[in-house]
């Protein structure tokens, strides 16, 4: 089965989702390059590799080398959900120490943040959590409140919230009004319930089309009296 491979972020995480063979050839080079694109944007990465039944000798020296160069530029990849023959491979080379591994996505999401201080400069603890399905939108406020000094991270759908917000307990989170008021799902239920204990600042319907200047100004004050900021 040839190699596919999926991704989404969670908060600066970059998680790839792989099915199929990881083999020496065009599925090894497609991952080899997925990898490298990563790179520049986020050196902390997750594999999902639930979907893959076979690894070979190409294959896991292509994560070798990728761990080596994500390390060097002080990041990480992590294994999650692997089947019990890929993480045979990875016991019976060894490779196992040199990579650690978690049962679920979540797990490997929330390791992130249990590295020792002073590894952790991309997924250091939040002071705001902001989630919202414009990507446009979630850029522009994610830098207005960089900007001004805050520890951000970001997501686009509550699934990967939950996690975010279990993993780095943010004091102030920015939601789009049509995520808060979602409940349909576990995933959705779970994360607005933790939020009603939290401080909750609403993305109101329209808030993409007005002055930017404007709804910047706005945002901030709102987060700077959440958090109790002069």
């Amino acid at each position: 089965m040839p190699l596919s491979i999926e991704s989404h972020r969670a908060g600066e995480i970059t998680v790839l989702i792989c099915s199929g063979r990881i083999v020496e050839g065009a599925e090894s080079a497609a991952l080899q390059q997925k990898l490298h694109d990563l790179m520049a944007e986020s050196p902390y990465v997750i594999l999902h590799l639930g979907g893959v039944d076979f690894i070979d000798s190409s294959g896991l020296g292509l994560l070798v080398r990728s761990l080596i160069r994500l390390e060097s530029m002080h990041g990480l990849i992590r294994i999650c959900a692997a089947s019990p023959r890929i993480s045979e491979a990875f016991r019976l080379t060894g490779l196992n120490t040199l990579f650690k591994q978690f049962d679920s996505e979540a797990d490997a999401v929330a390791g992130f943040y249990d590295l020792p201080t002073g590894t952790r400069a991309a997924v250091a603890d939040a002071n705001v959590l902001c989630v919202e399905q414009s990507t446009d939108v979630l850029a522009y406020i994610g830098q207005v409140l960089r900007q001004a000094g805050y520890v951000v991270i970001t997501t686009t759908n509550l699934p990967d919230a939950l996690t975010l917000l279990t993993a780095t307990r943010p004091k102030v989170i920015v939601i789009g009004a049509a995520l808060r008021l979602q409940r349909a799902t576990q995933a959705a239920e779970r994360f607005n319930t933790l939020a009603d204990a939290l401080k909750v600042i609403e993305l109101p319907v329209g808030f993409s089309g007005k002055d930017a200047g404007d709804a910047g100004r706005e945002l901030l004050g709102q987060v700077r009296s959440s958090l109790g900021s002069p």
